[in-house]
């Protein structure tokens, strides 16, 4: 089965609005056991969408790795750690 990007991409968007207005159903009538059903049933839906589809594609964030030297600092470098 060859899924088209684009309506993977809509049905995640759609799987996101669902998860965020049960949620906010939940918010504004309580807790009960049917809305938390409800929500944990959205969050469902975005789960499955992820094993028929594949995890959704995300940039790392922060950009590039910082890269951290493998040596020893100078004794100056930790004089005025004791400040913070």
């Amino acid at each position: 089965m060859t899924l088209r990007p684009e309506e993977v991409a809509a049905a995640r968007r759609a799987a996101r609005d669902l998860v965020r207005s049960v949620e906010r159903l939940q918010a504004q009538h309580g807790e009960s056991v049917e809305l938390r059903r409800l929500v944990v049933d959205a969050q469902r839906v975005a789960e499955d969408l992820d094993l028929v589809a594949g995890p959704e594609d995300r940039p790392s964030p922060g950009g590039e790795p910082i890269m951290i030297p493998d040596h020893d600092y100078p004794p100056e470098f930790w004089s005025d750690a004791d400040r913070e």
